[in-house]
């Protein structure tokens, strides 16, 4: 450590018997302490984030709880990400004509153990009282699998996305239900010798069972379920409620958290920003590697500090359900991940040119209504609402 003195002079310094370096002409004829000058620190570095990256939307909203997990998105997160939500047509044929005149067909009158099993799950599903979401994940992959047995024949139960930002990654951040994977090589080539249900008249349906070429996608995301009473369960239990004195019912801290919880919901429940984190999990799934689990719910993505190379993106195209209980209808959610969006959340300083309102990097989301009720035609309407991708080949026509 250097010092400073009044002395102009110097000889070579010498050990005293302490060990400590000193020297006749430099030390202190008074009791004054030397003046210690603190070692040079080299200045941090300032990144300044690029126009209309995250970091910049971070920084145009400071003091707005922005850096939160998905579950407690707003509308306003879906705003500033740019995120697109089109409503499409409803799918809402084919259906049977009811005429009075018509007498009740053999099915109407001896259903077969297939549509049982297949109503019973159904009607579980739209059940008003929430059931435990496991349960009511079954009767979903009961419903799907009664319908596409294939695409449909490895459910993956209550999936966590891990969410990547920047140099590190957020484990577990972004729960669903349910999820399915795109299938491997094998069980695409099994599409064309395996006939699934068909809850439509054979002569009538005009449905090819062979699946799209998607190699590079095999056995990642595909297609995600979710409830909304679920989402809104997990909303209400997600702020801890701190006991009063004694461990006492804390009334006015429930009543805050209550609040909290309400802010979240959004203004129109068919654009929950809750889907646009899954569809984000799904889709980072499909380029990062596999993590090392240890004890931090958030790590690096790689030893080295910093950004690592940003993976080779492209666009993705994936799916969530849902349903509504009040209208009796499956919601089908297409989300286009554009690889754009996947390189902003990677290098949260960075963004595209001309980027104004995420118009370059933004998310688009379609989504489309299918009336469960009735039965009959259930696989057809579904199935054109889910996409070829998923289930296979559709003629739009029927």
């Amino acid at each position: 450590m250097a010092t400073s003195h009044s002395s102009a002079t110097s000889t070579t310094p010498s050990r005293n018997g302490n060990g400590r370096v000193t020297s006749p002409d430099t030390t202190p004829c008074t009791s004054q302490a030397p003046v210690a000058t603190p070692p040079k620190r080299h200045p941090h570095r300032i990144y300044q984030p690029a126009k209309n990256s995250l970091y910049d939307i971070f920084q145009q909203h400071a003091g707005t709880a922005l850096f939160v997990r998905p579950i407690c998105w707003t509308d306003l997160h879906a705003q500033l990400l740019g995120v697109r939500w089109e409503e499409l047509p409803p799918c809402d044929t084919p259906q049977p004509t009811i005429s009075p005149a018509t007498p009740p067909s053999q099915g109407h009158l001896s259903p077969s153990n297939t549509i049982i099993t297949l109503s019973n799950a159904l009607t579980q599903i739209l059940l008003p009282d929430p059931m435990h979401p496991i349960f009511t994940s079954i009767a979903v992959k009961t419903a799907l699998m009664r319908l596409w047995p294939k695409a449909f024949s490895e459910p993956h139960y209550l999936p966590e996305f891990h969410l990547y930002f920047g140099g590190l990654v957020y484990r577990d951040a972004v729960p669903a239900q349910i999820m399915w994977n795109f299938p491997s090589d094998e069980m695409k080539a099994s599409y064309a010798s395996f006939r699934s249900v068909s809850t439509w008249p054979a002569e009538s349906s005009n449905i090819s069972t062979q699946f799209p070429p998607n190699q590079s996608h095999a056995n990642l995301p595909m297609t995600c379920y979710i409830g909304k009473t679920q989402l809104a369960s997990v909303r209400n239990t997600s702020f801890r409620l701190a006991y009063g004195p004694g461990r006492s019912w804390n009334e006015p801290v429930f009543r805050l958290q209550q609040l909290r919880a309400r802010m979240l919901v959004p203004s129109n429940l068919d654009h929950d920003a809750h889907f646009v984190g899954i569809f984000l999990g799904m889709a980072q799934k499909h380029f990062y590697p596999s993590l090392i689990i240890n004890g931090r719910h958030d790590s690096r993505i790689s030893p080295e500090q910093g950004i690592p190379p940003c993976p080779n993106f492209h666009d993705l195209k994936l799916r969530i359900l849902t349903h509504d209980t009040d209208t009796l209808e499956f919601i089908v959610y297409t989300g286009y991940v554009t690889k754009e969006f996947l390189e902003k959340f990677h290098d949260p300083f960075k963004a595209p040119l001309d980027d104004d309102d995420a118009a370059v990097s933004g998310l688009k989301i379609e989504y489309t209504r299918v009336p469960i009720w009735p039965i009959l035609g259930l696989r057809e309407r579904l199935g054109k609402a889910l996409g070829q991708e998923v289930v296979g080949a559709f003629n739009p026509g029927d």
